[in-house]
């Protein structure tokens, strides 16, 4: 049986729809959640999003450095709330998410969920690895890649689900999930193994909620940005810059993030 709320997979955007800037209109007054919002990508989607008169709830790890944007966006005028998170915690993001619903204009719902938070992890193969040897047990890997962005990202999605589609909180649109993956999600990377598989999965992850959601009225679309100029590469870009690679544009992204929550027939 078809939900009520069930609405179809995107047609393919033409090259005049991609080239044509998003107005941002239909974000006024929404409520939107974006994790990892208190620096780089998500700050900028952050900042996007509030001129554009939505409710902000920055949900981020970083205390310090997430009061200090909101309260920089606040007194700009917009409406901007800062609450800790942990998004390897579901405890900690149900609280993200039920603040951002109190925070909403109606007190009632959640319109947005970007899933922005991110971080590298280890390399696969690290200068430090003990040798092997059956006299001792090797130390376990870092997995704070696949943690943060995997299951993070996992959560975040899960409780999109539940709290986009609460009862009585009906939308003239329908809601929208953005999920923050990487090129790194379509092609080998070996020296950022944790990182690259951990996209992966955000990437497989979107595949296979998108038509679940879609058939609850709930939008879900992937950005997949190449490596930029954040607070999260600093190490990374010495690399790229060495050997003349090029840097994506953190503005193209965050038009990209206003495409898919602006425009009502992006939909997978």
């Amino acid at each position: 049986m078809t939900h009520p709320n069930a609405i179809p997979l995107s047609h393919q955007l033409s090259p005049e729809d991609c080239n044509s800037p998003p107005s941002g209109s239909s974000l006024k007054d929404k409520s939107v959640l974006i994790t990892g919002g208190a620096s780089g990508l998500g700050a900028g989607i952050a900042l996007a999003y509030a001129e554009k008169g939505a409710y902000i709830t920055i949900a981020d790890i970083n205390e310090k450095l997430g009061k200090t944007y909101a309260e920089e966006l606040r007194k700009k005028g917009f409406h901007v709330q800062f609450i800790a998170t942990d998004v390897t915690s579901w405890p900690s993001q149900v609280a993200a998410f039920k603040a951002a619903i109190a925070f909403s204009p109606s007190h009632a719902t959640v319109d947005i969920v970007v899933a922005s938070a991110g971080v590298f992890g280890d390399p696969f193969l690290a200068a430090d690895d003990p040798p092997a040897s059956l006299d001792s047990d090797p130390p376990a890997p870092n997995l704070v890649a696949l943690q943060v962005n995997t299951i993070g990202s996992f959560y975040t999605a899960k409780l999109a689900q539940l709290y986009l589609t609460l009862p009585g909180a009906g939308a003239k649109e329908p809601k929208c999930l953005i999920l923050v993956a990487s090129l790194a999600a379509y092609f080998d990377i070996p020296l950022m193994s944790s990182y690259t598989a951990s996209k992966y999965g955000v990437r497989g992850l979107f595949r296979s909620v998108r038509p679940l959601l879609a058939d609850r009225g709930v939008r879900v679309n992937l950005l997949a940005p190449w490596i930029m100029d954040t607070p999260l590469v600093v190490e990374w870009l010495k690399l790229f810059k060495a050997v003349g690679a090029p840097l994506g544009n953190v503005q193209d992204v965050i038009t990209a993030a206003m495409r898919c929550a602006d425009d009502s027939t992006v939909n997978g």
